[in-house]
Order: structure tokens, then C-alpha cells, then sequence
């Protein structure tokens, strides 16, 4: 299975503290199936701004003792961008997911529609396709009010773990979510990147309810596990072992 989304690097942003604490993320990311990690440190002006050498040095030197451990697990790079004015220069040279041509991005709060179209458009233009990351947690992307059926979630969601997109990735982008923004980024050509954890209750029932509307519509075409630490594992990612 692959993990587009995890903050197991150590020492760089709010994930783990020291490489050990990576190691202990990185077996139990194995035992729950994962094969392939996506390395996504945030980037934040003035808050975590690592080099992108320096991700890639620890991604290095993780992979060499995550071996050494025989954890049969890939680490991948990637970069958590901040949806911010900084955005722009940071894309001058940027780390992508893997070796594609696509950006994992973070919204952040209390920020202006204009603001986000503007900027999404920037990173299109640039070459580059906007992953936006866990948008079922973004108040300006929150879908329409709608009930909808949570049958089969987490077996239909594993499915797509294991190719790393969503079974429900070719309807139609006319089935609007309510949401003007939401429907304006997937015209764009934005992707999008649901957290494992929203699906089962971790981040509140909003969320929850969030995510399970944007499934339904067709939104995500990638999940991952957004895991910080390994104390987190279990909640987040029992529910998918369990079905």
C-alpha cells in the first residue's frame, strides 16, 4: 500500500524527535501493509524550513537504517507546502511527490478563496499539479450538507491504498460537492489527498462527516495516513486492518 502523506522524517517539523522514534513509525507502517512512504515534512516560513537537502539526507539515512532493520519499507520524497505568499518562490525549486510533477499542499485557515484560487493557479502554471492535503479538514472546502452511507468505506478505500488512487477517481467533475471553491480546484485540475484518519473519528465527527461526503463524490484520488507519531498509529489506521 502507499502512504502519500506522513511526517516520519525525524528531527524536522512536528513528526518524530530522533531517528528511533522513526524507526518505531516505520515498523508499524509495515505491519499495517504499507510498502511505499511519502516523506512529506511541512514547510512553513519561520516556523519549519528545512532544506530541501536536508529532507533528502534524512530520507537517506532513514532508508539506510529502516534496511538495516529489514522493515520492508520505501521511503519517497515530498515537501508539505504552506498555501502562503511564500508559495511562489519556494516552486523556483521545489520537492515533489516521488518523481512526479506534483505538489502536496496545505490550506491554511482563515484563508481568503481569492487567496487560494490565486495561488493554485500559480503552481498549475508553474507545471506543477497542487495535491491538496486532507481537504476534509478545511473549512473553506467543506462540501455541501449531505447524508451519506459509510458502508464499505474502509474495504473500498484499502482497494485503493493498494493502487494509490480512489475506486471512485473517473466520475464525472459536473457532480458538484457545494461547494463553489471545491468544484473551482478540481476544474483546475487540483488532486486531492484524504487523511485515514478523518474516516475513523480522529480528528472529530465534522471531519468525518466531511470526508465521507467528499468520497462519495468522486474527490479523492489518494490517501495517507498524515501520521505524526506512533502513538497515533492504532487509531488511525486500525479501523482499515479491522475491515
Amino acid at each position: 500500500m502507499i502512504d502519500w502523506h506522513c511526517h516520519i522524517l525525524p528531527g524536522l517539523d512536528d513528526g518524530p524527535r530522533n531517528i528511533e522514534q522513526s524507526l518505531v513509525m516505520a515498523g508499524l507502517l509495515a505491519d499495517y501493509g504499507f510498502t511505499e512512504i511519502h516523506c512529506t515534512p511541512h514547510l512553513i516560513r519561520d516556523c519549519f524550513e528545512a532544506s530541501n537537502s536536508e529532507v533528502r539526507q534524512v530520507i537517506r539515512e532513514l532508508q539506510q537504517r529502516i534496511c538495516d532493520n529489514n522493515i520492508p519499507l520505501t521511503l519517497l520524497s515530498g515537501r508539505e507546502y504552506y498555501l502562503d505568499e511564500y508559495l511562489p518562490a519556494y516552486l523556483e525549486d521545489p520537492l515533489p511527490l516521488g518523481d512526479s510533477r506534483q505538489i502536496l499542499v496545505e490550506i491554511p485557515p482563515r484563508t481568503a478563496d481569492e487567496t487560494v484560487r490565486l495561488l493554485l493557479q500559480n503552481v498549475v502554471r508553474s507545471g506543477f499539479t497542487p495535491v491538496i492535503a486532507h481537504p476534509e479538514r478545511c473549512r473553506l472546502l467543506e462540501p455541501g450538507a449531505e447524508r451519506t452511507a459509510t458502508r464499505g468505506f474502509f474495504n473500498t478505500i484499502k482497494n485503493a491504498l493498494t493502487g494509490g488512487h480512489d475506486d471512485r477517481q473517473e466520475q464525472e467533475l459536473t457532480d458538484s460537492t457545494g461547494n463553489p471553491l471545491l468544484d473551482y480546484l478540481r476544474k483546475l485540475g487540483c488532486s486531492f489527498q484524504g487523511n485515514l484518519g478523518s474516516f475513523g473519528g480522529f480528528y472529530g465527527n465534522q471531519v468525518k462527516t466531511n470526508a465521507e461526503i467528499l468520497r462519495s463524490k468522486g474527490v479523492y484520488d489518494r490517501y495517507g495516513s498524515d501520521l505524526h507519531a506512533a502513538e497515533h498509529a492504532d487509531r488511525i489506521l486500525q479501523p482499515f486492518k479491522d475491515s
